[in-house]
């Protein structure tokens, strides 16, 4: 196997590299104070993407994050999505788009837009479902992510990108974070949502450590592995995250129009890494929406355009 890896370059010497396996997000080079710097955990060897089993920097989905016991029933019938995780189905389920390669339908300098198709049937998901990953860098050090898709079949989607961030870091716990969000959705043993809402700054409840209204270093924020959720309803495009690297005088500014994020510290990294050695955020719908009637509908029909845009933006601290 050979992969197709994509540089995309801005007059501000920021560069990004993109692959074609799995539609990977392999590299960000960003100009600090102190010179280039890599702002992502990554292989050091990229043939190590064919074997990664953490989706370092892929597309996920078509649902990102779990569903309870791969199950879900919709208008009489019963969907059974591949169980790869214990019972449950995370990340789309065994070998999915993370593992695949993609297409690519344009590039340019500073862009490239990525395509797959997954057949109906694809790890017991209905439709088929034509996906989009566009990856565009401006001369403002803007990394803009659009992930789009559309269906021949009711069907759930919920993608991601799964990135680790560590701002050139040699530990996320060297980080900052700050995110915009009220609640925190409780979760069980297995990690599935319980359905039920902790504020975050309600401090008798456990939820309180999870307040990252002000800045916080993940050093004291514990182990994380949760679904943020945030203030406002999605209206457009909005920012809900920071993440800062004093050291490195970097902050990275997280835009979104999803409904919140999983923040994951890479507490069950492995060698070639090792635990914490980036943090992900990763921007999608409700984890499990499809078996909480509460949480909103991850369900697209044939007429509907799937969409999530995400945009990094990357500065110099003052």
């Amino acid at each position: 196997m050979k992969q197709t890896l994509i540089t995309l370059k801005n007059n501000n010497c920021m560069q990004v590299v993109v692959s074609d396996f799995g539609a990977r997000l392999c590299s960000i080079i960003f100009p600090t104070c102190h010179g280039p710097k890599e702002m992502l955990m990554r292989y050091q060897d990229e043939s190590q993407f064919f074997s990664d089993p953490f989706y370092v920097g892929a597309i996920c989905g078509r649902v990102a994050n779990r569903i309870d016991k791969g199950h879900f029933r919709y208008d009489g019938q019963t969907y059974q999505y591949s169980q790869n995780e214990g019972e449950h189905c995370l990340h789309g389920g065994e070998q999915s788009i993370d593992k695949r390669f993609w297409r690519i339908a344009e590039q340019s300098h500073s862009s490239v837009a990525l395509t797959l198709r997954s057949e109906d049937g694809d790890n017991g998901f209905a439709g088929n479902v034509n996906i989009q990953v566009t990856y565009r860098l401006s001369e403002d050090n803007k990394l803009e992510v659009e992930i789009s898709a559309n269906t021949d079949k009711t069907t759930p989607l919920n993608l991601t990108n799964h990135a680790y961030f560590n701002l050139a870091e040699h530990s996320a716990l060297d980080l900052g974070l700050c995110i915009d969000a009220e609640s925190v959705l409780e979760k069980d043993a297995g990690n599935i949502p319980t359905g039920k809402l902790l504020k975050v700054d309600e401090s008798k409840l456990a939820a309180s450590k999870f307040d990252f209204h002000e800045p916080k270093s993940l050093q004291q924020a514990g182990d994380l592995d949760h679904y943020f959720v945030f203030h406002k309803a999605p209206q457009g495009m909005r920012l809900v995250a920071q993440l800062v690297s004093k050291n490195n005088g970097v902050r990275l500014s997280v835009f979104s129009d999803q409904n919140g994020l999983q923040c994951y510290m890479g507490g069950f990294l492995s060698a070639p890494f090792s635990p914490y050695s980036g943090v992900c955020l990763e921007l999608h719908n409700y984890p499990d929406a499809l078996n909480h009637e509460q949480f909103d509908c991850i369900l697209v029909q044939p007429e509907q355009q799937y969409k999530n845009t995400i945009i990094l933006s990357f500065t110099e601290l003052d």
